[in-house]
């Protein structure tokens, strides 16, 4: 299946009635209850909430790297709702981009061998061609100036900016950021955030979850959640 196929009148993504369920012999634990989300081509969604209301549940979902007990999830157009972990895998390295709160760096690449990375999986790609979608990536991001430096090498903030390259270097239709100033002071948070920003501006689809509400702010819209369920959706611009 292919799903790159994408226009600027139709959802990236469409959430509808998303429920997932956390079970034990003794409870079940509604993590998302009955979600309902539409995510449009270049938009900038925030998603705040108190600890535990599901967030990160939620953009695990919307990352492919977890699955609801129930309700439909459409991307680009394509219901991916009922496809297998290896099937959601395919699409996930070639549709989305991840931003950690962890930089999630391995200390034994380089800085350039840990933004191709994920590009070692896309068998359609030559080394070259990697090697050429890798440094545009960290030269968007100010970083292609250390491509040969290991992550030890680098300040939290420059990990991060490399972190978002890693994201960037496939092309991906949308950026999932979890928590992406979290590990930061505050000015490399206002970098980073300065950073995507820079990206949404020149037509980047980003979905964030945090917890500081002046970066919340600077997006399109904001999600907020509580205990599992979208309570309140406020559009700002």
């Amino acid at each position: 299946m292919n799903i790159s196929d994408n226009n600027k009148s139709q959802p990236v993504i469409t959430l509808n009635g998303l429920t997932k369920v956390f079970q034990t012999e003794e409870i079940d634990t509604y993590a998302l209850q009955n979600i309902a989300l539409t995510i449009m081509p270049g938009e900038f969604v925030a998603i705040t909430g108190p600890s535990g209301c599901g967030k990160s549940t939620l953009l695990s979902i919307l990352g492919l790297l977890d699955t609801a007990n129930s309700g439909q999830y459409t991307l680009n157009g394509h219901d991916v709702s009922g496809l297998s972990m290896s099937e959601l895998a395919v699409i996930r390295n070639s549709e989305i981009g991840f931003i950690f709160q962890a930089f999630n760096l391995i200390a034994d690449l380089s800085i350039e061998a840990n933004v191709e990375l994920p590009l070692t999986y896309r068998n359609n790609l030559s080394k070259s061609e990697r090697r050429d979608m890798v440094r545009q990536a960290l030269e968007l991001v100010g970083m292609s100036h250390r491509l040969k430096h290991y992550p030890s090498q680098l300040s939290g903030g420059q990990q991060q900016r490399v972190a978002v390259a890693r994201a960037l270097a496939g092309q991906p239709r949308i950026l999932l950021a979890d928590e992406p100033t979290g590990n930061l002071d505050s000015e490399n948070g206002k970098v980073v955030m300065d950073l995507l920003n820079k990206l949404h501006d020149n037509g980047s689809t980003l979905c964030m979850v945090t917890h500081d509400i002046s970066f919340a702010q600077q997006a399109d819209r904001v999600i907020h959640m509580k205990d599992g369920e979208v309570v309140k959706a406020a559009n700002l611009n």
